[in-house]
């Protein structure tokens, strides 16, 4: 009697956390996640930037690491240009400081926010940190 209870409660918590899995949107790929989101990008060859859909960005991603046969661990590969049409686009930040907006590939400084300005060195998430941090005071 014992085991069939045991047997029971494994069974139901096994299918609550496939349930809960599929709930908070792990069945959707990248591209469902942000139907109306923009994204900054650049290009690493005419250093052009752009805004574009963070849904036809994933899906671009996602079709060229197919075709490529690149692995889910490899660095993504860069996208095609719109601007000059070389396989050059990665994706980038936009300076929220009004005084400059420059567009940058992200920052690869250790323990630094990748989304800190190499121009002004502001960055939008050390802001909202700061900020909340002051709120919370």
């Amino acid at each position: 009697m014992k085991n069939t209870v045991y047997a029971i409660v494994i069974v139901v918590c096994i299918v609550g956390a496939v349930v809960v899995f599929y709930a908070r949107g792990r069945g959707k790929s990248d591209a469902d996640r942000f139907p109306d989101s923009q994204t900054w990008v650049k290009c690493m060859k005419c250093n052009q930037s752009y805004e574009m859909s963070l849904k036809q960005f994933y899906k671009d991603l996602q079709e060229k690491r197919i075709s490529a046969s690149i692995s889910p661990i490899a660095p993504n590969p860069p996208l095609k240009c719109e601007k000059c049409g070389a396989d050059g686009i990665r994706r980038a930040y936009k300076c929220e400081n009004p005084k400059c907006g420059d567009v940058f590939f992200a920052s690869s400084v250790p323990n630094d926010f990748e989304d800190r300005c190499p121009k002004c060195k502001s960055s939008a998430t050390e802001a909202k940190r700061e900020a909340n941090k002051a709120r919370q005071s």
